[in-house]
């Protein structure tokens, strides 16, 4: 038997109708757009023009070593013909949550909350040093969608899309962000937004070998991994990387810079919406909501995301998973595809294993694909990140080492 309506589900539905005469929407994300509008809250442009610096900055930030990104020496011996960027530095150029703030109105029914669900990314070109990109922003609507949360919840997915062009007018990427809006959810503690979680403390085992992972990680780099050699239900993984810290956070906040910014340039984000900001009670004044990534109970966007501990990003991890892919397929595959959602969210403290299995492999106009399903996991066994990827792969048929 359906449940009976609501004041709040009249205001939703009118809610859900007005953004859908939004969609096809085009706007033009601007570089460093402070104030930011409520439209385009966190999507601006960071990074017009590439550089081998922004390059290393993204790639410190997801720990990854490998020198297809950092040396020229070595890069200008592959396919590319010098450094190019990971397939994830795309979130270096635009910030990675473009969705409208929303107004006040729902404030009264205490339970509208948007949360990050994931990027699917596909790549047409490699980012490359020298690169001038501009962005544009489509919307592209919300539906609902079944929800396995108690009633009277009521689960939406929103899209938006952006094109990444570069200074020849060539797709470099399009990125779809989903968002996962949830009308009625009364948040608590006793009833949070993502599964309850604790640390782990790990062993002196499980911690030397995260140290042994690290000191003897390697990549498949020059030696070509062939189609042909690839077989369905192969596996491939990256080692044990963490526990997740509040500096790792750190290091992604600067190289994704969304919510990077300092004193007026905060008060101009915070009290465009002082519903996502926070007043802290320890001193008296407003905070970013973003201050939920450094420290443990810190506004209420921790207890949101991650059970009161410090919030990763997902994004972040999505980058994990990117360089598990590019480690494994070596310096003539090609990342196509990333299709990520977020089960549940990454929090300080948590120990990353990314992991992947082949499902498909096939030969489309010339190109020899490779599919597979990818996750991240947390060491308590909680899916994080999860999706499916593509990877073009050389052939032994035609390989040439031709450059793009």
């Amino acid at each position: 038997m359906a449940r009976a309506k609501l004041e709040s589900d009249k205001v939703f539905d009118d809610w859900m109708v007005r953004n859908n005469e939004r969609i096809g929407k085009i706007l033009i994300p601007q570089v460093g757009e402070y104030p930011p509008t409520l439209e385009n809250f966190y999507g601006s442009v960071l990074n017009e023009w590439v550089t081998t610096d922004l390059i290393r900055h993204y790639v410190d930030a997801i720990g990854d070593r490998n020198p297809l990104w950092r040396s020229e020496d070595y890069a200008k011996k592959t396919r590319w013909g010098g450094i190019i960027g990971p397939p994830t530095v795309t979130d270096s150029i635009v910030q990675p949550y473009p969705y409208k703030q929303e107004p006040e109105e729902f404030k009264k029914f205490n339970g509208f909350m948007t949360l990050p669900n994931g990027t699917r990314r596909e790549l047409y070109k490699p980012i490359r040093p020298g690169d001038r990109l501009r962005a544009i922003r489509r919307y592209l609507g919300i539906t609902e969608v079944e929800t396995a949360r108690p009633e009277p919840v009521r689960e939406f997915d929103e899209v938006v899309q952006r094109q990444i062009i570069n200074q020849r007018d060539e797709i470099v990427a399009v990125i779809y962000n989903h968002a996962t809006q949830l009308l009625n959810h009364q948040m608590s503690l006793e009833n949070p937004l993502y599964p309850k979680r604790k640390r782990i403390r790990l062993t002196d085992e499980q911690r030397d070998a995260i140290y042994r992972g690290y000191d003897t990680e390697t990549w498949r780099g020059a030696e070509a991994r062939f189609w042909e050699d690839v077989a369905v239900g192969e596996e491939l993984k990256l080692h044990p990387l963490g526990p997740y810290t509040i500096y790792d956070i750190a290091a992604f906040y600067t190289a994704m810079s969304g919510h990077a910014v300092a004193f007026e340039l905060e008060w101009e984000r915070i009290k465009l919406n002082f519903d996502f900001a926070w007043l802290d009670p320890e001193v008296n004044a407003w905070t970013c909501g973003g201050v939920c990534h450094f420290e443990d109970n810190k506004g209420p966007h921790s207890q949101i995301w991650a059970n009161g501990y410090a919030a990763g990003f997902y994004s972040q991890v999505e980058g994990l998973l990117g360089r598990m892919i590019t480690t494994w397929m070596g310096d003539d595959g090609f990342l196509k595809v990333l299709d990520t959602r977020v089960p549940c969210y990454p929090m300080a403290g948590d120990l990353l294993h990314c992991k992947g299995r082949v499902t498909d492999k096939s030969a489309v106009n010339g190109e020899y694909l490779v599919d597979m399903d990818v996750v991240c996991e947390s060491m308590d066994g909680f899916a994080l990140v999860n999706g499916t990827a593509q990877v073009q792969l050389p052939s032994r048929t035609d390989f040439k080492g031709l450059r793009y």
